[in-house]
Protein backbone atom coordinates (compact mmCIF):
# COMPACT_ATOMS: atom_id res chain seq x y z
CA UNK A 1 0.00 0.00 0.00
CA UNK A 2 1.37 3.38 -1.03
CA UNK A 3 0.72 6.35 1.28
CA UNK A 4 1.78 9.95 0.59
CA UNK A 5 0.82 13.34 1.97
CA UNK A 6 -1.87 14.69 -0.37
CA UNK A 7 -3.08 18.00 1.03
CA UNK A 8 -3.83 20.13 4.09
CA UNK A 9 -7.19 21.82 4.70
CA UNK A 10 -7.58 25.45 5.75
CA UNK A 11 -11.15 26.46 6.62
CA UNK A 12 -12.16 30.05 6.07
CA UNK A 13 -15.26 32.18 5.88
CA UNK A 14 -13.90 34.00 2.80
CA UNK A 15 -11.92 32.14 0.13
CA UNK A 16 -10.76 35.31 -1.63
CA UNK A 17 -9.52 36.98 1.56
CA UNK A 18 -7.69 33.80 2.67
CA UNK A 19 -5.98 33.56 -0.71
CA UNK A 20 -4.89 37.20 -0.57
CA UNK A 21 -3.61 36.80 3.01
CA UNK A 22 -1.39 33.92 1.95
CA UNK A 23 0.11 35.85 -0.94
CA UNK A 24 0.59 32.64 -2.97
CA UNK A 25 -0.73 31.34 -6.26
CA UNK A 26 -4.36 30.34 -5.74
CA UNK A 27 -6.15 28.29 -8.37
CA UNK A 28 -9.90 28.10 -8.87
CA UNK A 29 -11.63 25.20 -7.22
CA UNK A 30 -15.34 24.60 -7.24
CA UNK A 31 -18.40 23.43 -5.34
CA UNK A 32 -18.33 20.00 -3.71
CA UNK A 33 -21.57 18.28 -4.73
CA UNK A 34 -23.91 17.59 -1.83
CA UNK A 35 -21.64 18.63 1.04
CA UNK A 36 -22.23 22.38 1.21
CA UNK A 37 -18.61 23.42 0.69
CA UNK A 38 -16.50 25.01 -2.00
CA UNK A 39 -12.77 25.51 -2.34
CA UNK A 40 -9.69 27.06 -3.89
CA UNK A 41 -6.35 25.29 -4.38
CA UNK A 42 -2.86 26.52 -3.45
CA UNK A 43 -0.46 24.25 -5.38
CA UNK A 44 2.62 23.17 -3.41
CA UNK A 45 4.51 20.79 -5.66
CA UNK A 46 3.36 17.24 -5.00
CA UNK A 47 0.87 18.48 -2.38
CA UNK A 48 -1.48 21.41 -1.95
CA UNK A 49 -3.27 23.59 0.55
CA UNK A 50 -7.03 23.43 0.13
CA UNK A 51 -8.82 26.61 1.14
CA UNK A 52 -12.34 25.46 2.03
CA UNK A 53 -15.47 27.40 2.95
CA UNK A 54 -19.18 26.83 3.36
CA UNK A 55 -21.29 27.46 0.26
CA UNK A 56 -24.62 26.18 1.64
CA UNK A 57 -25.06 26.03 5.42
CA UNK A 58 -28.06 23.67 5.38
CA UNK A 59 -26.40 21.25 3.00
CA UNK A 60 -23.15 21.37 5.01
CA UNK A 61 -24.97 20.70 8.29
CA UNK A 62 -26.39 17.46 6.85
CA UNK A 63 -23.08 16.10 5.50
CA UNK A 64 -20.32 14.29 7.48
CA UNK A 65 -17.61 16.49 5.92
CA UNK A 66 -19.47 19.79 5.54
CA UNK A 67 -20.74 19.70 9.12
CA UNK A 68 -17.17 19.55 10.38
CA UNK A 69 -16.18 22.65 8.39
CA UNK A 70 -19.06 24.82 9.67
CA UNK A 71 -17.91 27.81 11.73
CA UNK A 72 -14.25 26.79 11.69
CA UNK A 73 -11.29 28.95 10.74
CA UNK A 74 -7.68 27.93 10.17
CA UNK A 75 -5.90 24.61 9.67
CA UNK A 76 -8.46 21.86 10.32
CA UNK A 77 -7.18 18.65 8.76
CA UNK A 78 -4.96 16.81 6.34
CA UNK A 79 -5.26 14.04 3.78
CA UNK A 80 -3.09 11.11 2.76
CA UNK A 81 -3.24 9.76 -0.79
CA UNK A 82 -3.63 5.98 -1.09
CA UNK A 83 -3.91 3.60 -4.01
CA UNK A 84 -6.71 1.52 -2.41
CA UNK A 85 -9.09 3.43 -0.14
CA UNK A 86 -11.32 0.36 0.27
CA UNK A 87 -8.40 -1.56 1.82
CA UNK A 88 -7.73 1.29 4.28
CA UNK A 89 -11.44 1.50 5.15
CA UNK A 90 -11.54 -2.24 5.86
CA UNK A 91 -8.43 -2.00 8.09
CA UNK A 92 -9.80 0.97 10.06
CA UNK A 93 -13.47 -0.07 10.07
CA UNK A 94 -14.50 3.24 8.50
CA UNK A 95 -16.99 4.01 5.74
CA UNK A 96 -16.16 5.32 2.29
CA UNK A 97 -17.51 8.66 1.01
CA UNK A 98 -17.44 9.93 -2.56
CA UNK A 99 -16.56 13.57 -3.19
CA UNK A 100 -17.29 15.25 -6.53
CA UNK A 101 -16.40 18.67 -7.85
CA UNK A 102 -16.53 19.90 -11.46
CA UNK A 103 -15.76 16.57 -13.09
CA UNK A 104 -13.26 15.47 -10.42
CA UNK A 105 -14.05 12.58 -8.12
CA UNK A 106 -12.39 11.05 -5.11
CA UNK A 107 -13.11 8.34 -2.56
CA UNK A 108 -12.45 9.21 1.08
CA UNK A 109 -12.31 7.26 4.30
CA UNK A 110 -11.69 8.25 7.90
CA UNK A 111 -13.06 11.76 7.35
CA UNK A 112 -15.18 12.00 10.48
CA UNK A 113 -12.44 10.63 12.75
CA UNK A 114 -9.77 12.83 11.18
CA UNK A 115 -11.72 16.08 11.39
CA UNK A 116 -12.79 15.27 14.95
CA UNK A 117 -9.22 14.30 15.93
CA UNK A 118 -6.99 16.30 13.54
CA UNK A 119 -3.80 14.57 14.62
CA UNK A 120 -5.06 11.92 12.20
CA UNK A 121 -5.40 12.33 8.43
CA UNK A 122 -8.24 11.12 6.30
CA UNK A 123 -7.42 9.01 3.26
CA UNK A 124 -8.17 9.85 -0.36
CA UNK A 125 -8.02 7.97 -3.65
CA UNK A 126 -8.81 10.18 -6.60
CA UNK A 127 -8.81 10.41 -10.35
CA UNK A 128 -6.80 13.63 -10.55
CA UNK A 129 -4.29 15.79 -8.70
CA UNK A 130 -5.76 19.33 -8.57
CA UNK A 131 -2.86 20.87 -6.67
CA UNK A 132 0.27 19.70 -8.47
CA UNK A 133 2.77 22.33 -9.53
CA UNK A 134 3.20 25.82 -8.18
CA UNK A 135 6.36 27.69 -7.27
CA UNK A 136 6.27 27.01 -3.52
CA UNK A 137 6.63 23.67 -1.70
CA UNK A 138 5.19 22.26 1.49
CA UNK A 139 8.25 21.95 3.74
CA UNK A 140 6.66 20.52 6.90
CA UNK A 141 3.42 19.55 8.59
CA UNK A 142 3.11 19.76 12.38
CA UNK A 143 0.27 18.17 14.33
CA UNK A 144 -0.40 17.86 18.04
CA UNK A 145 -1.67 14.74 19.71
CA UNK A 146 -0.89 11.08 20.25
CA UNK A 147 2.08 9.98 18.10
CA UNK A 148 1.41 6.27 18.76
CA UNK A 149 -2.21 6.63 17.62
CA UNK A 150 -1.05 8.37 14.44
CA UNK A 151 1.47 5.56 13.71
CA UNK A 152 -1.27 2.97 14.17
CA UNK A 153 -3.73 4.96 11.98
CA UNK A 154 -1.06 5.11 9.24
CA UNK A 155 -0.31 1.37 9.65
CA UNK A 156 3.25 2.17 10.74
CA UNK A 157 4.14 4.31 7.70
CA UNK A 158 6.29 7.35 8.57
CA UNK A 159 5.29 10.37 6.46
CA UNK A 160 7.74 12.72 8.20
CA UNK A 161 4.97 14.60 10.02
CA UNK A 162 6.08 16.43 13.17
CA UNK A 163 4.03 15.36 16.19
CA UNK A 164 4.09 17.52 19.32
CA UNK A 165 2.26 17.17 22.62
CA UNK A 166 -1.08 18.85 23.05
CA UNK A 167 -4.72 18.58 22.18
CA UNK A 168 -5.32 17.05 18.73
CA UNK A 169 -4.80 19.74 16.07
CA UNK A 170 -3.03 20.65 12.87
CA UNK A 171 -0.63 23.16 14.40
CA UNK A 172 1.35 24.51 11.46
CA UNK A 173 2.60 23.96 7.94
CA UNK A 174 5.72 25.25 6.27
CA UNK A 175 5.38 26.79 2.83
CA UNK A 176 8.81 27.63 1.54
CA UNK A 177 10.41 29.80 4.21
CA UNK A 178 7.14 30.79 5.92
CA UNK A 179 5.03 29.12 8.59
CA UNK A 180 1.24 29.10 8.37
CA UNK A 181 -0.70 28.50 11.57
Amino acid sequence: MTLALDHVLYATGDLDAAGERLGLEVRPGGVHEGQGTHNRIVPLGETYLELIAISDRDEAAAHPFGSRVLDREGLIGWAVRVDDVEEVAARLGTGVLTIRRAGLEGKLTGVEAALDEPTLPFFIQGTSRPGEGGRERLTFLEVAGDAARLREWLDGVDLGVRVVEGDPAVRAIGIGERTVR
